[in-house]
């Protein structure tokens, strides 16, 4: 009785191949759900170089450390943004504009209320001459009834 070698992939190899799919699926689900891969916070902690580059992003860029996240205050309608141009391009942001641009402009913001249907000219009517809208006709009768049977 001889003995035949096996012929083919191993298991060893199989395994191999099929845990190397795995993590790339897994990695591309990661992805589609958050957008980012996790790798870069992952080896922060054991890389310095990381934080050196943070720290050259944060110069660059003209955030500050005021809040100790790292992270400038969003821009208000009081403080507004700044326009300039940079590589040929408009920009508009509180960060990228600092004031050694010199086509850094302030704009000043102005606080919308959102879209907000255009009045008729039947409840604008109804607003001069002091006519009660049907909201306020069924509040009234609502608190009547709810008088009426207290007493």
């Amino acid at each position: 009785m001889s003995k035949q070698k096996q012929r083919g992939l191993s298991l060893i190899v199989v395994s191999l191949v099929s845990m190397s799919v795995a993590v790339i699926a897994m990695a591309f689900i990661y992805y589609l759900r958050n957008g980012h891969l996790p790798i870069p916070e992952f080896l922060q902690p054991f890389f310095t170089t990381a934080n050196a580059v943070s720290k050259d992003l944060k110069n660059a860029t003209g955030i500050g450390t005021s809040n100790g996240s790292g992270m400038r205050e969003a821009a208000t309608t009081a403080e507004g943004v700044r326009r300039c141009v940079i590589d040929g391009k408009t920009v508009y942001s509180d960060t990228l504009c600092t004031d050694k641009n010199p086509s850094t402009k302030k704009l000043k913001l102005n606080d919308a209320k959102g879209i907000e249907p255009p009045k008729s000219v039947a409840s604008q009517e109804k607003e001069k001459t002091g006519e009660m809208s049907e909201e306020q006709m069924k509040q009234k009768i609502m608190e009547q009834a709810v008088d009426g049977g207290k007493k």
